[in-house]
């Protein structure tokens, strides 16, 4: 009867636990519980405490294992991004859709953005989308809030072409070729109206 009870008891206070648990989940708090799931939360405030790094070879190095032209393209892309839509690293006030084929070297370029922006693919702030081309590459980002315009930044597909397919002998040089190139040798942006703009 002693164990009968022992595991109901058990079982009630391991159901309380789970409910707790799955409370939680859905109620991230600091010191007091928020209104439904914490999302990413753009701005100023405790869910986006990143830090810019201070040298962004090393970071691109230390996140995707070396630097080659395709992550530096993305950094590049991304301080882009930040200077158009004047906000600052770590904000995840942006979303933004990079069109690649899916395959490496093209998805090497996600990386680059996340060290470039402060954003992640983890939050959902990066999203990766296939198309079947080089031609296609771009990168499209808008602000969360849906103000202002959606920009599209869009390589250059003979610049694409010249760094696809290099060795990995090449890469150096070719990553700093990237880093220093003007910015309108590289990529071009577009302004589009958004459909989600606020009137």
């Amino acid at each position: 009867m002693k164990r009968l009870l022992c595991a109901i008891v058990l079982g009630i206070l391991a159901l309380a636990i789970v409910a707790v648990l799955a409370d939680e989940d859905h109620h991230i708090s600091i010191g007091h519980k928020s209104e439904g799931p914490v999302r990413s939360t753009p701005g100023e405030n405790p869910w986006n405490q990143g830090q810019a790094p201070d040298d962004w070879w090393a970071a691109i190095k230390h996140t995707h294992g070396h630097v080659g032209p395709w992550n530096v393209l993305g950094w590049r892309i991304g301080r882009a991004a930040l200077r158009e839509f004047d906000t600052k690293w770590g904000r995840h006030d942006l979303d933004i859709i990079c069109y690649i084929p899916m395959e490496t070297p093209y998805s090497c370029m996600a990386d680059g953005l996340v060290i470039g922006t402060g954003n992640c693919i983890g939050r959902l702030d990066i999203r990766l989308a296939e198309v079947m081309s080089i031609d296609l590459v771009h990168v499209a980002i808008r602000r969360k809030d849906g103000t202002g315009p959606v920009l599209t930044l869009k390589p250059k597909t003979d610049y694409l072409k010249r760094i696809e397919t290099r060795t990995v002998h090449e890469l150096e040089e070719l990553s700093r070729q990237c880093a220093t190139t003007k910015e309108s040798d590289l990529f071009r942006i577009e302004r589009i109206k958004s459909s989600k703009t606020k009137e």
